[in-house]
């Protein structure tokens, strides 16, 4: 349970120090998905995207994640309804206008098999006409194996007095890429773990969207004005 606590708390603060000048998205999906719908956020973690989409009125924002601690730091809203689920098995009904897969939660799904049932999950609980959007990166499938090097150290006073490092290395293989992290401080290590991100290409999505019952809309490419245009935000429609 503590590290429970400690890996929310570092997801917090690796965001905010390593993706601050990568927030354009927020701007984009506020604008994107409409006000006074009904909205699911898979993979929501701390809120980051789900709670500015819940805080218009008339919005009702089920925001989904595995990690109860993550859930349990988003702020309060009165449309945000936080829930902790797997969306391979979501314990929702069809009640969503749109679903949003945002920053590349979708290339954490290890199979394809995984990735077709998170699909299937999202089909199941959108309305006739509803839309998914899932954003995706192509940087995975650019970067090589590399040893352990520090990627970030700053100041984090929920954690440690002291300040905490992030160290990091990457293991390259041809549909994904394993990166390994450790938080640490120059008294401990505060948690290990390992990320699992699929290769964009490995996904084929445009074909596993139109296998899950979809019809593909749109492919972005960033967020609009030159933003992020490694990403690739796909938008599809359930038909009527």
């Amino acid at each position: 349970m503590r590290e429970q606590y400690v890996e929310a708390l570092l997801y917090d603060w690796h965001n905010q120090h390593k993706l601050r000048n990568q927030r354009l998205d927020l701007e984009y999906w506020l604008t994107l998905v409409p006000p006074q719908q009904n909205t699911v956020v898979l993979g929501a973690g701390t809120g980051r995207v789900a709670s500015p989409l819940a805080t218009r009125p008339g919005s009702r924002v089920v925001a989904i994640d595995l990690s109860r601690r993550r859930l349990a730091r988003i702020p309060a809203a009165p449309g945000l309804h936080p829930v902790c689920a797997d969306m391979r098995r979501l314990p929702l009904s069809r009640t969503a206008d749109q679903v949003v897969i945002p920053y590349s939660t979708f290339q954490l799904l290890r199979t394809a098999e995984d990735r077709e049932r998170a699909l299937a999950e999202a089909v199941r609980i959108m309305r006739p006409g509803a839309t998914l959007h899932i954003d995706v990166s192509s940087n995975f499938d650019l970067r090589q194996s590399s040893d352990w090097q520090l990627v970030l150290s700053a100041s984090c006073e929920e954690v440690s007095r002291q300040p905490v490092e992030e160290w990091e290395r990457t293991r390259s293989h041809p549909d994904h890429i394993l990166i390994d992290k450790t938080f640490r401080t120059d008294e401990c290590v505060l948690l290990r773990f390992t990320e699992h991100w699929t290769h964009l290409r490995a996904l084929n999505l445009e074909a596993a969207l139109v296998r899950a019952g979809l019809t593909l809309e749109r492919v972005d490419h960033g967020y609009g004005g030159g933003a992020s245009p490694h990403r690739r935000i796909y938008h599809a429609r359930r038909p009527l």
